[in-house]
Order: C-alpha cells, then sequence, then structure tokens
C-alpha cells in the first residue's frame, strides 16, 4: 500500500516536472530594439508589458529591451508623451 502511494507520487511528480519544462521550452526571448517615429533615436526607458500578466522589462539607454514571451502573446509599449502601442 504504502509502495503504491510512492509510486504515485513519484508519477506525479515525474508528469509535473513534464509540463513545466513543456512550458520553458514554449517561451522564447523576444529581442528588440526601440526607436522614435519621427527622427529615429532610440527610446530608452520604454515599459514593456505582456498584455493580461504582470511580466515586463523597461528598454536600456539604447532602446534595447529583451522579455520572455509565448507565441501568440502581445506586447505592451508604453512611454510618456507616447501613445500606447500594442505589438502581438
Amino acid at each position: 500500500m504504502i509502495r503504491s502511494l510512492q509510486l504515485q507520487i513519484r508519477v506525479c511528480l515525474i508528469l509535473v516536472l513534464g509540463f513545466c519544462m513543456a512550458e520553458a521550452f514554449a517561451q522564447g526571448t523576444v529581442r528588440g530594439t526601440i526607436t522614435s517615429k519621427t527622427d529615429g533615436m532610440p527610446l530608452p526607458g520604454v515599459n514593456v508589458l505582456i498584455k493580461g500578466k504582470s511580466v515586463g522589462t523597461t528598454s536600456d539607454v539604447d532602446g534595447k529591451f529583451a522579455i520572455q514571451a509565448s507565441s501568440g502573446e502581445t506586447l505592451v509599449f508604453s512611454y510618456i508623451g507616447y501613445t500606447v502601442q500594442e505589438v502581438a
């Protein structure tokens, strides 16, 4: 009885670990550079969020950013004085 329970627990842990690994591999790093449309200069400090989640980052002094996102998620870019933009 105890061995059966231990086996079931091990199988469950292996399944959970498998699902976690599958989720990790389904995500990728999205990288980019944010520039002003008017003069092409990089924009530092732009907020980049995944829509509907509390995951985000900001662009560096060269306008570059990197964020972990899954296929099909929408990125939301916001910056003071600029219109918020959403990109799938």
